[in-house]
C-alpha cells in the first residue's frame, strides 16, 4: 500500500518528493472516506519495539466492513515504542494508563504504581469512551540539557494536555467530559512546538486524553488509526520546515495546472460543441484540482469537524474524479457513450444511496466494483484501440506503458547522479508513483493538443484552398462580367429587332382576330335568324321562359319550335362541340326539323327524331366517311286543348315538376347521328296527361357541368333537380332570372365550360 513515511517525513523539500507524500495523504483520505479501519503503527507506550517500522499504514480487508466490538478495538489506544531514527528521546520504558480524570495525576511525583501497564493484551481488549491519562516515565543523555527542541503530537480525531515533569508542555484541541465540550484535532503533518528539558536525567511525560470524536467514528465502523503519536526532534531543522515558503508549492504548482486545464478544454468545449470530450477532460481536471486541495486541507489543518465534513464530501464525489476518464476514452475512440458508462453512473448511484441510507457494507461493496470497472474498462479500452490502431491509440497505451518503463530505467541508474558540482537523488518510489498517476492525465492533454493542433492544421489548409477558390471565382467572375458585358450589346440588338417582329406579328394577329371576331358576329345574326323568334313562342306559351347562353359568341346549343294543327312542338338540342363547331351543326340541325315538321307535316316525337338521324347521316355522309358529329335532344308535343304531351328523347330527358315532386322522363341511350349509324333501334315515345300547375323541363347538359363554387367542383345534375323544386313558387320569368344569377354566381371568375339551354313550360 502507501507508505506513511512519505506524509511523516518532511525533511526533504523537492517537488516531486513533496508530491508524493501529498498524494500519499490524499490516498489515506479515500481509505478514511471509505470506511476503511486504518492501523498506525508507533506511537507512543508498549514495552515491546515494533518491527513492522514505527511509521507504517496496515490496510485489512478483514477490517474494511468491521462493525464488531472485537474488530473495532483491535487498533484502539495501542502504544508502540517510537524508533524513529531522527527522534532524540528513547522511551524504553511501558506506557502506563488509567481511565478517569484527576488533575493531580499530572504531577511528576505522583505514585502511579498501581497505574496498569498498556500491554499488547490490553491493546487487543481495551474499550473506553472518555477521558484517560497515559504517564510515561523515561530518561534523557545530558546533551540535551538546555537544548532547544521540537515536541510533536499527531492525533485523529482526539484532544490531549501533554505535561512535562508536572507542567503542563501544550494543550492540543481541547480536552472535553463529552462530546460537545471537547474541540478534537486531526493532524497529520502536525506543527512543532519548542521547549527545552529542565537539568535532570529522569523525566515524567503525563498526557491527558480524550476521544469522544474518535470512538464516534470507531462505533461506526471507521478506524481513523492510533490514539496519538510524539515524537521529540531538533527545532532548527523544524523551524526551517515549517518557514520553507516553497513546502507547499508542489500541491499549489500541480492544483494550478490541473485547474488551468479545466478553465481551458471548458471554454474550447462551450466554443466548440461538438468536441465534448474537452468537457469531460474538463471536468476529470477538476476533480484532480480538488483532491489536490483536500491534500494540501488534510495537512494544514486540525481541526476534525471541517475535515470531517470535506472528507464526507470527498468521498461522495471520488468516484466522479475517475468516471469522466472512460468518458473521454468511450467519446475519444468510440464516438459514443457504451452501455459500461452508464452501468458506472447507476453503480454510482446506488452506493450513494446506500451509504446515506445506513446500508454502508453495500455501499462500500458497489464503490469497490465501480474503481474495478473503471480500471478494467479504461485498460480495456486502450488496448482494444492499440489493436485496432485508432488513431491516437498509442498516446493513452504509453501513460500505461509509462510506469513499467520507467521501473525497468529506474533498475539501472544509481540511487544518485553526480555531474561535477552538481548531485540529484534518484527517488524511484516518487517517480515511479508520479508516472503511474499524471501519466494518463497529461496523455489525453497531449492527444488533444494534437487533436486541436490537426484541427488548426486543417482549417488552415481549408483557409489556403478557399483563398485559391476565392481567386479563381473573381477570375472566372470578371471573365463572365466581360462576356455578358459583350454579349449586352448584342442581345440589345436582337431584343430591339424581335420585338419589332412581335409588334408586326400582333398586328397581323389583331386584324385577323377582328376579322374572326367579326365573322363570328355575323354568324351569330345568322343563327339568330334562323332560331324561332322569342316573342312568338311566349305568345303561344305564355307560361314559359327559354334561357340561353351561349359559351361563345355562336352557340351549338338550339332550341326548336313550331305549330302544326292543333299541337305545338317545341325541342331543346345539344350538338357536339361549341363555337364555330357547334353552330355549324345547329344550323344543319334547325333547317332538317323545319323540313320534317312543316314540309313533311310529321308531328310525333318519336317520328320527327328517326327521320332527324337519317337527315342527319346523309347530310354528313357518315355512312361513307369517319365523321361522329350528331346531337342530344329532347322534343316535346303539346295538345294545349287536352293538356296531352308527347315526348321522345336522344341522351336528353324530360323533367316534370308536379307539386314538390320531380317526374323523369328517360330518353334513348343513342344520340341522333354519330355513332349511330349503324343502329335500327327506334326511339320510344312518351304519351303524358298533363295536370294544372304541372311544369314541364327541356335542357343541354351545359348548366350541371359547369365548375364554380367554394371548391371548384361541378354543380351535378342533383343540385339543378334542388334548385328547380325550390323555385317553383316564383313566376316562369323569375325562374329564368333566378337560374340566371344563380350560374354567375356559382361560375365566378372560372370560365363558362358549355353552352347552356334551359326551355321551362307551365302549364295553366
Amino acid at each position: 500500500m502507501i507508505v506513511y513515511q512519505l506524509i511523516a517525513n518532511f525533511t526533504e523539500h523537492s517537488i516531486i518528493k513533496m508530491y508524493f507524500k501529498t498524494v500519499a495523504a490524499c490516498l489515506l483520505l479515500l481509505n478514511v472516506l471509505s470506511f476503511t479501519t486504518l492501523k498506525a503503527q508507533g506511537t507512543i507506550g508498549s514495552s515491546k519495539p515494533d518491527t513492522t517500522g514505527d511509521n507504517n499504514i496496515n490496510i485489512k480487508l478483514s477490517e474494511l466492513f468491521s462493525e464488531k466490538d472485537e474488530d473495532v478495538d483491535r487498533s484502539d489506544s495501542v502504544m508502540t515504542q517510537v524508533n524513529e531514527l531522527d527522534n532524540l528521546v528513547d522511551f524504553a520504558q511501558p506506557w502506563k494508563i488509567k481511565v478517569g480524570d484527576d488533575s493531580t495525576w499530572a504531577a511528576a511525583g505522583f505514585d502511579d504504581s498501581q497505574w496498569e501497564i498498556f500491554t499488547d493484551s490490553m491493546r487487543k481488549n481495551s474499550a473506553y469512551e472518555g477521558v484517560a491519562w497515559y504517564r510515561m516515565h523515561f530518561e534523557i543523555d545530558t546533551s540535551l540539557y538546555h537544548f532547544p527542541l521540537a515536541f510533536f503530537i499527531r492525533q485523529f480525531g482526539s484532544a490531549t494536555d501533554v505535561y512535562l515533569d508536572g507542567k503542563l508542555l501544550k494543550k492540543f484541541g481541547i480536552v472535553g467530559v463529552d462530546k460537545t465540550s471537547e474541540v478534537a484535532e486531526f493532524s497529520i503533518n502536525p506543527k512543532p512546538y519548542a521547549f527545552v528539558f529542565s537539568p535532570q536525567k529522569k523525566h515524567v511525560l503525563a498526557v491527558r486524553y480524550s476521544n469522544f470524536h474518535r470512538y464516534e467514528s470507531k462505533s461506526g465502523g471507521i478506524n481513523l488509526g492510533r490514539n496519538f503519536k510524539i515524537s521529540v526532534k531538533h527545532l532548527n531543522p523544524e523551524i526551517d520546515e515549517v518557514a520553507d515558503s516553497g513546502r507547499f508549492f508542489s500541491l499549489i504548482f500541480f492544483a494550478t495546472i490541473f485547474l488551468t486545464l479545466a478553465v481551458i478544454h471548458f471554454i474550447m468545449y462551450l466554443y466548440y460543441r461538438e468536441k465534448i470530450t474537452n468537457l469531460y477532460y474538463s471536468l476529470y481536471c477538476v476533480g484532480f484540482s480538488l483532491v489536490t486541495f483536500y491534500i494540501y486541507y488534510i495537512l494544514t489543518s486540525t481541526d476534525f469537524a471541517s475535515i470531517t465534513f470535506f472528507s464526507k464530501t470527498a468521498g461522495y464525489l471520488a468516484p466522479l474524479i475517475l468516471i469522466p476518464l472512460v468518458a473521454m476514452l468511450h467519446s475519444v475512440f468510440y464516438g459514443r457513450l457504451l452501455c459500461v458508462f452508464w452501468v458506472l453512473i447507476i453503480l454510482y448511484f446506488i452506493s450513494l444511496l446506500a451509504i446515506i441510507l445506513g446500508f454502508r457494507k453495500f455501499g462500500i461493496m458497489m464503490e469497490i466494483i465501480l474503481f474495478s470497472i473503471l480500471i478494467v474498462e479504461t485498460i480495456r479500452v486502450i488496448i482494444k484501440a492499440v489493436r485496432r490502431k485508432r488513431d491516437g491509440a498509442w498516446i493513452f497505451a504509453m501513460a500505461i506503458l509509462l510506469t513499467p518503463i520507467l521501473g525497468f530505467v529506474l533498475k539501472v541508474l544509481p540511487s544518485e547522479i553526480n555531474l561535477g558540482s552538481f548531485c540529484m537523488d534518484v527517488n524511484r518510489p516518487a517517480i515511479l508513483l508520479s508516472a503511474a498517476i499524471l501519466g494518463l492525465p497529461f496523455s489525453m492533454a497531449l492527444y488533444l493538443a494534437r487533436d486541436f493542433a490537426r484541427m488548426g492544421k486543417t482549417l488552415k489548409n481549408q483557409l489556403n484552398s478557399i483563398t485559391e477558390l476565392s481567386g479563381k471565382t473573381i477570375l472566372q467572375e470578371q471573365e463572365k462580367k466581360q462576356i455578358l458585358e459583350n454579349q449586352k450589346g448584342e442581345l440589345e440588338r436582337k431584343v430591339v429587332e424581335r420585338t419589332r417582329e412581335v409588334m408586326q406579328q400582333k398586328d397581323v394577329i389583331e386584324y385577323k382576330n377582328k376579322e374572326i371576331t367579326e365573322s363570328l358576329v355575323y354568324a351569330k345574326r345568322i343563327q339568330s335568324a334562323i332560331l324561332p323568334d322569342l316573342k312568338m313562342i311566349y305568345k303561344t306559351l305564355e307560361e314559359s321562359f327559354i334561357l340561353y347562353l351561349p359559351k361563345d359568341i355562336v352557340s351549338g346549343d338550339f332550341y326548336g319550335f313550331a305549330q302544326k294543327n292543333d299541337r305545338v312542338l317545341i325541342a331543346a338540342a345539344d350538338c357536339t362541340g361549341h363555337g364555330v363547331a357547334g353552330a355549324f351543326m345547329s344550323m344543319i340541325g334547325t333547317a332538317l326539323l323545319n323540313q320534317i315538321i312543316n314540309e313533311k307535316g310529321i308531328i310525333e316525337p318519336a317520328e320527327i327524331l328517326e327521320n332527324l338521324n337519317e337527315g342527319i347521316i346523309n347530310s354528313l355522309k357518315q355512312r361513307e366517311g369517319e365523321s361522329n358529329d350528331g346531337m342530344d335532344i329532347s322534343l316535346c308535343s303539346f295538345d294545349l286543348k287536352n293538356k296531352e304531351l308527347k315526348y321522345a328523347g336522344a341522351n336528353r330527358p324530360l323533367w316534370i315538376v308536379r307539386g314538390r315532386e320531380l317526374l323523369v322522363y328517360k330518353p334513348n341511350k343513342l344520340p341522333i347521328g354519330g355513332m349511330q349509324v349503324m343502329q335500327t333501334e327506334g326511339f320510344q315515345q312518351h304519351t303524358i296527361l298533363l295536370q294544372k300547375g304541372d311544369t314541364v323541363y327541356l335542357f343541354s347538359d351545359g348548366f350541371a357541368d359547369q365548375f364554380g363554387g367554394a371548391n371548384g367542383k361541378k354543380l351535378m345534375t342533383k343540385k339543378f333537380k334542388d334548385t328547380l323544386l325550390d323555385i317553383q313558387y316564383l313566376s316562369m320569368h323569375d325562374q329564368e332570372i333566378h337560374l340566371n344569377q344563380m350560374f354567375e354566381k356559382w361560375k365566378g371568375n372560372l370560365e363558362q365550360v358549355d353552352d347552356i339551354l334551359i326551355i321551362g313550360i307551365r302549364m295553366n
